[in-house]
């Protein structure tokens, strides 16, 4: 993929303001309103995300940030059945981050409803990876959206064996809202981009970055890994 070095959060939440609410989101944002009238973006370096987590933060070329939430395309609930999927997602700015837990993974998946997406996240869970809490996710804006939308059936996940970190987030969904929401927003509707489909699943990307989309089951997939010395100086 083109010059491409998205790092997605852990869970979704490049698509947040709210996981680095006191780290580099809002210091981007705060830059931003100080420097840059009517922009959600600012000119920072990578060291400045560091009180963040390293996949928190978006950079260009020119090693800009974007602040969580600021995609130019909005779908305006409009889309093919978006409603049955996702809530318009709750207001950062008017909920308590005082009482965010510093731990929110979980092992109690009681919480998802759906057989298919409990069942996918207990087979990760087993193979190791920390669960997001759900319900915490749900509450404060972190499932994965695009800063007004956000899905209500699914989960993120993450895995750190101390040489490769992977964050996975699966969500049910139409493929109207994959294309979107997965392929479109985060540009693997790009010429360059491996395209892989047969008939059942389609896939955007190479091994260790890629999104997906089950058609069978309706779950939109995201997978990236990295080195685990990313960011560390």
């Amino acid at each position: 993929m083109k010059n491409r070095k998205f790092i997605k959060a852990l869970g979704s939440t490049v698509l947040t303001a709210s996981l680095c609410i006191t780290g580099c989101s809002l210091k981007a944002e705060e830059t931003s309103k100080e420097t840059e009238k009517e922009t959600t973006t600012a000119t920072t370096t990578e060291d400045e995300c560091d009180e963040c987590d390293p996949c928190g933060c978006e950079f260009d070329e020119d090693d800009e940030i974007y602040y969580s939430g600021s995609f130019s395309n909005s779908s305006n609930g409009e889309l093919p059945e978006q409603m049955d999927y996702m809530v318009p997602t709750p207001d950062w700015e008017g909920l308590d981050w005082d009482n965010y837990p510093a731990d929110d993974f979980t092992t109690d998946l009681s919480s998802i409803e759906d057989d298919d997406i409990r069942a996918m996240a207990q087979s990760y869970m087993d193979d190791g990876y920390q669960i997001h809490d759900p319900e915490i996710y749900q509450e404060y804006g972190n499932a994965w959206g695009d800063g007004e939308y956000m899905f209500t059936t699914g989960f993120s996940a993450y895995r750190d064996d101390g040489t490769i970190e992977e964050c996975i987030d699966a969500y049910k969904m139409n493929e109207d809202l994959f294309n979107f929401f997965f392929v479109e927003m985060f540009g693997y509707d790009e010429d360059d981009v491996r395209v892989t489909d047969d008939g059942t699943i389609i896939r955007y990307g190479e091994d260790d970055d890629y999104v997906e989309y089950n058609r069978d089951t309706g779950i939109g997939f995201s997978y990236s890994s990295w080195d685990s010395s990313y960011g560390v100086g």
